[in-house]
């Protein structure tokens, strides 16, 4: 019989003056700062330094509560741990994952989940954190569960300074986990460890967890995002997985300013753009399906307007056919959308005014909504 396990929670605070807290916390998700009108200029944003990250948070209005006229409202980043998935075929690798908990302890208490794919250079931890963030000071994130893949790179070069290693992997690590070649994993390429095991087959592991109703009985919404290259992973895998949401279960999508797009129906261009010399996943799955599935799903795209940058932006040919910059790019993707009708209703374009490339396009209302399956 699986048990629901419990960990305790500790909170140390420090107010160190000029409006800076210094906080250090385990197994917390979300917590509050009661402030007094001498704790600090309550009118300016307050810098909380948590688990050595500073924060920014604006004090919320209090009433009700003696000698306390306002509030610091802060969700915890980076309160995801690693944990592991044992894989087949993989001499005895595990695939690494970050989450609140493990997948497979029971947890009665989450109704909503958000599964995040990271960017080229990882990040899911702050990803996650950044999300958690902006739902706090919205509404109560007690019940969100967050998880995501780690599909880490043995190394990978900044694209403009070849010298600069981004991420790089330990020779130990190497050897316990599985992991997948830099350009390959946005498109759902075999792990070069674990024969016949997809950076998509990955998510799908996550989902099949997520969908029992054993481990997870409380769950209503599964929302599967990803921005920049994790963007390119969901625009794709909404397409190719087979996964279905056990009944009462709300899954939806979210791709945000991901390099390029996958044109559905393409038959001429090759993949990862079209349909032509698929990979093993990908080739799977027949275009009928491919219709049936979309046609099934709820997607969320989303760009900022001043995203046109080409740092990170690939070039190849059957990119630069899509447009000069990833927000040209959202825009013809929306177009081609636009020229199938049994998919209207299943696709939301969202344009984000003024926002550049970065994390910060998360905070837009249609992306927070959908975490708690709003569409």
């Amino acid at each position: 019989e699986k048990r629901a396990v419990e960990n305790g929670a500790r909170i140390v605070a420090e107010n160190l003056g000029g409006n800076r807290f210094k906080v250090q916390t385990e197994n917390v998700r979300r917590f509050a700062i009661l402030l007094a009108p001498q704790m600090g200029e309550l009118s300016k944003p307050f810098a909380v330094e948590l688990n050595g990250k500073e924060l920014t948070v604006k004090a919320e209005a209090l009433a009700g509560v003696p000698d306390y006229t306002a509030r610091l409202v802060v969700a915890v980043p980076n309160v995801a741990s690693a944990y592991y998935l044992p894989v087949e075929r993989s001499e005895g690798r595990s695939f690494r994952y970050w989450a609140d908990h493990p997948l497979d302890q029971v947890d009665t208490n989450a109704e909503h989940a958000v599964v995040v794919v990271h960017g080229v250079n990882g990040g899911l931890q702050d990803s996650a954190g950044r999300i958690r963030q902006l739902l706090a000071a919205r509404r109560d994130t007690s019940k969100v569960y967050f998880v995501g893949p780690n599909i880490v790179v043995p190394e990978l070069h900044d694209p403009v300074d070849k010298k600069k290693i981004v991420v790089s992997m330990s020779e130990e690590e190497k050897k316990k986990v599985v992991y997948w070649k830099a350009g390959t994993w946005q498109g759902g390429g075999d792990s070069p460890v674990a024969k016949g095991f997809s950076s998509y087959d990955a998510l799908d592991r996550i989902f099949e967890k997520l969908n029992d109703e054993n481990i997870f009985p409380s769950l209503k919404t599964v929302l599967i995002c990803g921005y920049s290259a994790g963007g390119q992973v969901v625009s794709r895998y909404v397409a190719l997985s087979p996964i279905r949401a056990r009944e009462g279960l709300q899954l939806s999508f979210a791709a945000g300013a991901p390099s390029t797009w996958f044109r559905y129906f393409d038959r001429d261009t090759r993949w990862i753009y079209g349909l032509k010399d698929r990979n093993r996943y990908a080739a799977k799955v027949s275009e009928e399906q491919i219709m049936e599935n979309l046609s099934s799903r709820w997607i969320l795209c989303f760009c900022g307007t001043k995203d046109t940058l080409k740092k990170w932006l690939d070039v190849h040919p059957e990119a630069n056919e899509q447009g000069p910059n990833r927000y040209e790019r959202f825009k013809n993707f929306r177009d081609y959308i636009a020229t199938f009708p049994q998919l209207n209703g299943h696709f939301r374009f969202i344009s984000l005014e003024g926002k550049p490339h970065g994390g910060t396009c998360y905070d837009n209302d249609a992306f927070l909504d959908l975490v708690f399956g709003k569409r």
